[in-house]
């Protein structure tokens, strides 16, 4: 009955005062939801970009060897770890920092990540001979130094405290969106390093496992396989990632709530409507309140005719956030130069659409909406007799 009669309500034609009303509801609640669909978006798409960038080039899990350790014990701990169930692919590597010499003069300080497995986008090639060693570089190492692939530069890394020259071809320039990577990271085979500064230390093993969330889980058995003396820390446990995780968390619930605001604004247009529906129904509602009507009815009559006007603006604003989103995501929009780019870390921002923020978006829009009609329909449905008479 009470959806009967708010369909009724809302079907008759009304003024233009109620049609105005009704309008600016519906494309408040929409530009609202509509908003806090391409946020959402952006965070998650944020967090997502931050996550790839931290795993593309470096294990779920780093175990550091003992102080000591020969290389042939690390490849020891590396087959003991690789028997582990649920290890995908375990290697040793070394961190190294270093300095870049280009042949035209400059040079650039550099982070030396030598190892036998690299990332998947990363082609070496053969790092055999005795001549310059391969080597891919981020590409905005190659815009400062002004290179390409294929030129010999000088690499000089620090082992033991003793700096070491090293010839270098550029065999690669990578570019994975993560400027921590691109602005300052050279690879590098591990082998092929040993072979040309002897007494390369021995670093540590990295870990890939097969879901990198669940990398904690694998913590112990990593180390009780690397021995005694052995100190293993998962990607999630850096101090750094932890604190930007966490803090990015924070930012977008932060932000989800101050948008929400702006849609309770757009839910208190659907109340304004619906004083303006009373106002210019009050005949339709005097009668069935004169004629015995429940006020539990007026009530949900009411309730269902601001929640199918607000319902309609969350469906049109979840939409146009869906289609801004998809238009955004083509145009490649958010893309930083490299300078905003080594602030916000990454160089593009990638907007996501999760089935949980969408979730979210509707069920936050559909309750303030609710709660913003909850007022005037029950003003209306407790009007007094004698003045409900007056109405008719």
């Amino acid at each position: 009955m009470a959806w009967f009669l708010a369909v009724r309500l809302l079907r008759r034609r009304g003024t233009s005062l109620l049609r105005t009303s009704a309008l600016a509801a519906l494309s408040a609640v929409a530009l609202g939801s509509a908003s806090l669909v391409v946020v959402l978006a952006l965070m998650s798409g944020y967090t997502a970009a931050l996550r790839d960038g931290i795993l593309a080039a470096s294990g779920h899990l780093v175990a550091l060897l003992p102080p000591g350790a020969t290389v042939e014990e690390g490849a020891a701990a590396a087959a003991r770890v690789a028997r582990i169930p649920g290890v995908v692919r375990v290697g040793p590597v070394v961190y190294l920092p270093g300095m870049l010499f280009p042949p035209r003069g400059g040079a650039e300080l550099v982070t030396v990540r030598a190892s036998d497995t690299p990332a998947p986008f990363f082609r070496l090639g053969e790092s055999g001979g005795n001549g310059p060693l391969p080597v891919a570089i981020g590409r905005g190492v190659a815009r400062k130094l002004a290179v390409r692939e294929g030129e010999v530069l000088s690499l000089q890394v620090v082992t033991s405290g003793t700096p070491r020259g090293v010839p270098v071809v550029v065999r690669q320039v990578f570019g994975t969106g993560y400027a921590e990577l691109d602005e300052g990271f050279v690879m590098a085979s591990l082998a092929g390093l040993r072979r040309r500064v002897p007494g390369l230390p021995n670093g540590g093993l990295e870990v890939w496992v097969a879901d990198p969330d669940r990398a904690a889980a694998f913590r112990d058995r990593v180390e009780t396989a690397c021995g005694t003396g052995a100190i293993v820390t998962t990607w999630q446990e850096s101090t750094s990632n932890r604190n930007l995780f966490a803090a990015l968390r924070w930012q977008k619930i932060s932000l989800g709530l101050v948008l929400s605001l702006v849609l309770g604004v757009g839910a208190f247009e659907v109340a304004s409507a619906l004083v303006v529906l009373v106002t210019e129904k009050r005949r339709e509602f005097g009668v069935l309140l004169a004629i015995g009507g429940p006020p539990r009815l007026v009530r949900r009559t009411l309730m269902l005719a601001g929640g199918a006007l607000g319902g309609a603006g969350v469906a049109v604003g979840i939409g146009l956030g869906i289609a801004i989103v998809l238009v955004l995501t083509a145009l490649g929009v958010p893309h930083f130069p490299p300078d905003i780019a080594s602030i916000y870390m990454v160089d593009t921002i990638p907007l996501r659409l999760l089935p949980g923020d969408l979730a979210v978006v509707l069920g936050l829009s559909l309750l303030e909406v609710l709660l913003a009609a909850l007022l005037p329909a029950t003003r209306t449905s407790r009007r007094e007799p004698v003045e409900v008479l007056r109405w008719v």
